[in-house]
């Protein structure tokens, strides 16, 4: 017969951890949505993460939507932008691979010659997209 006081604890320090790993990808997203701020929302990183100073316009409120309006919606908006920026230049470098080997054989036959063209229609997709999405912030800052 097992002893429950010897055996008991383990969800507590699954909480605890558990906890420990969600603070630890909060701070990551703040730290990555800070540090690639391509619209210019962001407070610096060292005033996200620096001591609150008890500031009477947010009634001594420390919360970073106080004190910052719109900062876990900005923070959001950053990593989806950095998420679309680094899948869309993981997309670019199999399409240029494409393209060369293609290009290569062109002209071996009809299926050869649909392929090269597959592969520029891809790759001038996966660049037109890129070039959009590295111009974004630029047309956010316009408008």
């Amino acid at each position: 017969m097992s002893n429950s006081r010897e055996t008991g604890g383990g969800g507590c320090a699954g909480c605890f951890g558990l906890i420990l790993v969600l603070g630890a990808v909060v701070a990551a997203a703040m730290s990555l949505a800070a540090l690639v701020d391509p619209f210019s929302w962001m407070p610096p990183i060292g005033d996200v993460f620096a001591d609150c100073p008890p500031a009477p316009e947010v009634a001594g409120s420390c919360d970073l939507e106080d004190r910052y309006p719109g900062f876990w919606s900005h923070v959001l908006v950053n990593v989806v932008y950095s998420a679309a920026a680094l899948g869309l230049l993981a997309a670019l470098v199999p399409a240029v691979a494409e393209l060369r080997t293609a290009r290569f054989g062109r002209f071996d036959g009809a299926s050869a010659l649909e392929r090269y063209r597959a592969s520029r229609e891809r790759l001038a997709l996966v660049a037109g997209s890129t070039g959009a999405l590295a111009a974004l912030p630029v047309f956010v800052a316009l408008v």
